[in-house]
């Protein structure tokens, strides 16, 4: 069976894509996605940061509710999606998973040119694409409907 890593770094509205993406994608191939909530290392946060940091795990939550109600429903369909979960560098436990899971694909989210973090995901795709031996597949954002006049 073929196995798709869907790393959820960045909790948005884009990572929710991918996620959707790799079930229809499964739906349609018979692979089996494999969802890894990646968490970053950084426990020291200033008290500067706190209402930021707030508003990120709320958003956090929300995306990742989200996320769960889409396992759900997709379980309920007969599709088996495994869920990881740790802590640490996205590239070097990305990484990890590739090896010790034998994946053969990697599905990750990617935002428009103009978002600040397009160029670091650019080169977090780059790195893989050399690093593994996966095809990484990418989701885009969903185009926004334009507003009638």
């Amino acid at each position: 069976m073929n196995k798709i890593l869907v790393p959820l770094d960045n909790f948005s509205e884009i990572s929710l894509n991918a996620a959707r993406y790799a079930v229809e994608f499964a739906k349609r191939s018979g692979s089996k996605p494999i969802f890894l909530f990646l968490s970053k290392n950084d426990r020291a946060k200033s008290d500067y940061f706190l209402t930021d940091v707030l508003q990120e795990k709320d958003r956090e939550r929300k995306i990742r509710e989200r996320v769960e109600l889409l396992i759900d429903k997709s379980t309920m369909e007969g599709i088996n999606i495994e869920q990881h979960e740790c802590r640490g560098e996205y590239i070097e436990k990305v990484c990890e998973f590739v090896r010790d899971l034998n994946i053969a694909e990697i599905m990750i989210a990617v935002p428009d040119k103009q978002d600040e973090h397009y160029q670091a995901i650019k080169k977090n795709i780059s790195l893989l694409v050399h690093m593994t031996s996966c095809r990484v597949l990418t989701v885009k954002e969903k185009a926004k409907k334009s507003e009638p006049q």
